[in-house]
């Protein structure tokens, strides 16, 4: 589809502009209802979205606009949204307003961090390997750990930790093993439908928040503690 402005969208942008707006409509689930799940549930989506728009681009090729579409489609749905969920999360477990400028620091610190990541990642190339943590990762991790049913004041640190990954120089490979890809997209997919069902899906959460949290350890054993 080619715009007024000379601009073409491609299959891999409507993917993008579904990411997007799925954060949106985290954050309207957010502001409206208080619904923690169905908002940390839409990041999972996105994440879905975010995954089909990488295939369809390293597949079919990645125009500018696109590129930049997709780091801005990033920041609301892995960037903005997360901040929010923690937010509203740990005000809502905690209840002292005393606490409440604290949440806010910690959620705008991720979202600092979340801005500077994509910056760093559009002006500097990272062909073998993400220098950061990828903000996609930290979204991922902070909707499942919701999801899991951990403690909601956990998430505090769990910001603070990802904050500083993701401004990090530490390496993260870039996964592109079809099977690693194939059993996360499943183990989503079906985390949305036990969901959706209303069955438990906190196990399969836990499950997948295990293994982007072995994701996440690998680097940092591998260059301190070896």
């Amino acid at each position: 589809m080619r715009l007024p402005f000379d601009l073409e969208i491609r299959e891999q942008d409507v993917a993008t502009i579904v990411n997007l707006l799925f954060g949106m409509l985290a954050i309207l689930f957010l502001a409206v209802a208080n619904d923690i799940g169905i908002a940390a549930v839409f990041v999972l989506v996105c994440v879905l979205a975010d995954g089909a728009d990488g295939y369809l681009a390293r597949t079919r090729g990645q125009g500018s606009l696109g590129f930049q579409l997709d780091s801005l489609a990033d920041f609301v749905s892995f960037g903005l949204v997360p901040s929010i969920l923690v937010y509203y999360a740990v005000r809502d477990a905690v209840g002292y307003r005393f606490l409440l400028f604290l949440i806010f620091v910690v959620s705008f610190l991720y979202l600092v961090s979340g801005m500077l990541r994509l910056a760093r990642y559009n002006v500097v190339p990272q062909e073998a390997a993400f220098s950061g943590l990828p903000i996609t990762a930290a979204g991922m991790i902070i909707a499942l750990y919701i999801l899991a049913g951990l403690p909601a004041v956990g998430l505090l640190a769990v910001a603070l930790v990802l904050a500083g990954l993701m401004v990090s120089d530490i390496q993260y490979p870039k996964v592109r093993n079809t099977i690693t890809l194939a059993v996360v997209g499943a183990l989503l997919l079906l985390i949305l439908l036990l969901y959706a069902i209303g069955t438990s899906y906190w196990i399969i959460s836990a499950v997948l928040l295990l293994l982007l949290i072995v994701y996440v350890l690998n680097p940092l054993y591998r260059r301190y503690f070896r």
